[in-house]
């Protein structure tokens, strides 16, 4: 029932005059252009989109105060593979809520979505009203037919027609839903989306509000190495935590910069880059906004580069480097260095920022870390960090009258009798004496028999030495 409601409603063009302040008490205009093309049978929440479609929209326009205009076009209810089935269902006049039940209730979803040609016609249909318009297209697809829809809108208004244009997206799967949020920035308004019906619900009334008296604008650019960047924008109220608006920037001229109209007043704005590495988030606070005026925001996501090369005992060495955020300690971006010259040193692209960077050295026995707790890397800069862990070898053997003792082996530092390592020597040479690769510092190894059986535990202390080999046997 959402689907089909949203596929109405989107071609259903919502036209609302823009109060001014001697008009506060004008009246509202609404046209709905609702899409009842095919797709509008497929269920959503187990229920038909039309079904959906049909009960929240006649919600709605029952709620609507008597002295409301409104009126209704539907495409795709009459006709199969026929983009000009487009039909002025209500012409927009005084509510008639009856009409509304009626015309709603016989609609058949059956053919193509003219989303393009349907806008021409809403226009053509309100081009001899007096007041502003607000024009709000409900769609559960994207254009199946011909023509550019964006750019009628944009004509339209640069002509000096007074509209503004809403859409609201019904239960869409498409990654890319530029053409519909197009048409939105070109007219002025808002893409809201919809997920089931309460959420259709929510859209349509919010498209029908008035633009606040006050308001402005908010231009929020996202670019990344000189080029437009796809971003998905969020726009908070400052104190809130629920996002206002949102919207896609894409890649194009036509939505990138994404335009919102606001209430005056002071925001939080984020913007997460979308197919990159860890999406990246820019975050602007306490941005103003205030009419007639436009706030201009740019996110640039332009990378630098940070380079982390790891060396034991001055050879390259596998190790994992990890950069996080120095307040939070989220993790920005994690790799390994392994041992060849192609990945060591290690190379992130990031934005410029601080972090702290944490190189884990997975060589040596108890992983030590050294962390550089603050790195600051600006625009248009590298940065190049490097470590070497020192390490000696310790190599323990078992041993009885000549013959291997297979042994559990546990060492520990000493002074924090931390367990820094663990394994068996066996019976076998391969084995016994078994090595460790630890750092240079004094340790307890503890030796518990295995085979053969009925021998005690024993202990000795050892000391490593940075690049040396220390080698202890013990005898039973």
């Amino acid at each position: 029932m959402i689907k089909h409601f949203m596929r109405l409603l989107c071609l259903v063009c919502l036209c609302i005059p823009t109060p001014s302040s001697s008009q506060s008490s004008t009246t509202a205009d609404v046209l709905f252009i609702l899409d009842a093309s095919g797709s509008m049978w497929q269920k959503m929440d187990g229920e038909f989109k039309v079904v959906i479609a049909k009960s929240v929209l006649q919600k709605l326009v029952d709620g609507l105060p008597d002295n409301t205009r409104a009126g209704l076009i539907a495409y795709g209810h009459n006709r199969k593979s026929d983009c000009s089935d487009i039909e002025t269902l209500i012409p927009l006049g005084n509510v008639d809520k009856t009409a509304f039940s009626d015309k709603l209730k016989a609609l058949n979803p059956t053919g193509m979505t003219p989303i393009a040609m349907s806008i021409k016609h809403a226009l053509e249909h309100i081009q001899n009203e007096q007041k502003s318009v607000t024009c709000i297209l409900v769609s559960d697809g994207l254009e199946t037919c011909s023509g550019d829809a964006c750019d009628l809108v944009r004509q339209a208004k640069a002509k000096g027609v007074q509209i503004t244009m809403h859409v609201i997206g019904f239960g869409l799967a498409e990654n890319d839903l530029s053409a519909l949020e197009c048409i939105a920035q070109a007219g002025g308004g808002q893409y809201l989306p919809a997920g089931n019906a309460a959420e259709l619900g929510k859209a349509l009334e919010k498209s029908i509000e008035q633009p606040p008296a006050d308001g402005g604008y908010l231009s929020v650019g996202v670019n990344l190495d000189g080029k437009r960047k796809d971003a998905l924008v969020k726009v908070y109220k400052k104190g809130e935590k629920d996002e206002l608006v949102a919207g896609r920037t894409y890649d194009g001229a036509s939505t990138n910069p994404r335009i919102f109209q606001l209430p005056a007043g002071i925001y939080n704005v984020e913007a997460r880059a979308m197919r990159m590495d860890d999406n990246p988030v820019k975050v602007f606070q306490d941005i103003r906004v205030q009419g007639p005026d436009t706030t201009v925001l740019l996110a640039d996501f332009t990378q630098v580069v940070v380079e982390v090369q790891v060396t034991r005992n001055g050879a390259l060495s596998d190790a994992t480097v990890t950069l996080l955020d120095p307040v939070t300690k989220k993790t920005v971006s994690q790799t390994r260095t392994y041992r060849g010259a192609a990945t060591n040193p290690a190379k992130f692209r990031v934005l410029p920022g601080a972090y702290q960077v944490q190189i884990k050295g997975i060589e040596i026995e108890g992983a030590p870390v050294k962390v550089f707790d603050r790195q600051e890397v600006a625009a248009g800069k590298s940065a190049s960090l490097s470590h070497d862990f020192s390490s000696g070898e310790l190599r323990i053997g078992a041993m009885q009258s000549g013959a291997f003792v297979d042994a559990a082996v546990q060492i520990y530092a000493k002074g924090n009798n931390q367990n820094i390592a663990g394994g068996r020597t066996y019976m076998s040479e391969k084995t016994n004496p078994k090595t460790f690769v630890l750092e240079p510092g004094k340790y307890r190894v503890d030796l518990q028999p295995v085979k053969p059986k009925g021998l005690n535990k024993k202990s000795v202390e050892v000391e490593v030495t940075a690049n040396g080999v220390t080698e202890q046997t013990v005898e039973w």
